[in-house]
C-alpha cells in the first residue's frame, strides 16, 4: 500500500490551485505523513471548497481498506456505496514514498512529478461521533497498481484527478460513483522521477524537510 507521502507546497499555492474559500485549521507542510495522522484534505460544503485536517486511515483501522482503496473496486463494495456517493474529498499530495528492499537494505525512495507539482489523489471519508458531541473525520485515499516507475518499491500507489475531474470528484450531494469513476486516472510514468531519500522517513515521528530532500547513495539498483 501507499505507507507514506508528503505535502510541500506553501499555502497560497494551493488555496490558488485548488480554489479553496476556507481553511479550517492551521496549515502546516508535512514531509513524512503516515497513517493516523492528521493531514490536510479538501471537501466542499456549501458550494464552497474547504480545507480542513482528517485522519489518515477509516476505522477500525486494521480494515484492508482503511488507509489504501483499490479505486477499481470501491463503488460495487456496500460498505463503502454510501459515503463514496456523497463524501468524497480530494488529497494534496506533493510526492510519496516506496522503498528498494534487498537483504538487509531498505532505503525509501520519493517519487514526484518532474515539475513539482502538487497533483490531487482522489478519497472519501466518514464521519465518527465522539463523546461530548465532538466529531472524528477520517479519510482514505483511492489507489491504483503501481506503474513501470514506482513498480517494484510499493505495491500501490496514489490515484490522481486532472481539473476536470477535480470538479466532479468535489461536487457537492450525492452524486452516484458510475458517473464519475471515469475521472480517476493512474499517474503518467513519463511525468514522474524518482530520487533516494534519507532513512528518516522510516521512521514515522521524523518530520522535518530533511525527509524529502535527495541524498547520493553508491546503489547500482536505484533505476535512473
Amino acid at each position: 500500500m501507499c505507507q507514506r507521502f508528503s505535502l510541500t507546497a506553501e499555502l497560497d499555492e494551493l488555496v490558488r490551485q485548488f480554489r479553496i474559500g476556507h481553511v479550517a485549521a492551521p496549515y502546516v507542510r508535512k514531509y513524512n505523513i503516515s497513517p493516523t495522522q492528521p493531514v490536510p484534505v479538501i471537501y466542499e460544503y456549501r458550494g464552497q471548497r474547504i480545507l480542513d485536517d482528517q485522519r489518515w486511515g477509516l476505522m477500525p483501522y486494521w480494515s484492508k481498506d482503511a488507509v489504501n482503496a483499490d479505486y477499481q473496486g470501491i463503488g460495487g463494495r456496500p460498505i463503502f456505496r454510501r459515503i463514496v456517493n456523497k463524501q468524497r474529498c480530494v488529497i494534496p499530495c506533493s510526492g510519496f514514498y516506496g522503498w528498494l528492499n534487498n537483504g538487509k537494505l531498505h532505503q525509501p525512495i520519493r517519487f514526484v512529478f518532474r515539475d513539482r507539482r502538487t497533483f490531487a489523489v482522489p478519497g472519501f471519508y466518514e464521519v465518527w461521533q465522539r463523546a461530548y458531541g465532538e466529531e472524528t473525520r477520517a479519510f482514505t485515499m483511492a489507489t491504483t497498481a503501481p506503474n513501470r516507475v514506482v513498480e517494484g518499491y510499493a505495491d500501490r500507489m496514489p490515484a490522481m484527478l486532472d481539473e476536470e475531474g477535480i470538479d466532479a470528484w468535489l461536487h457537492e450531494g450525492n452524486v452516484e460513483y458510475r458517473t464519475i469513476y471515469h475521472h480517476v486516472r493512474e499517474l503518467p510514468a513519463d511525468e514522474l522521477e524518482m530520487y533516494p531519500v534519507g532513512g528518516y522517513v522510516n521512521d514515522r515521528n521524523k518530520e522535518s524537510p530533511e525527509c524529502a530532500e535527495p541524498i547520493r547513495i553508491a546503489y547500482a539498483a536505484i533505476r535512473r
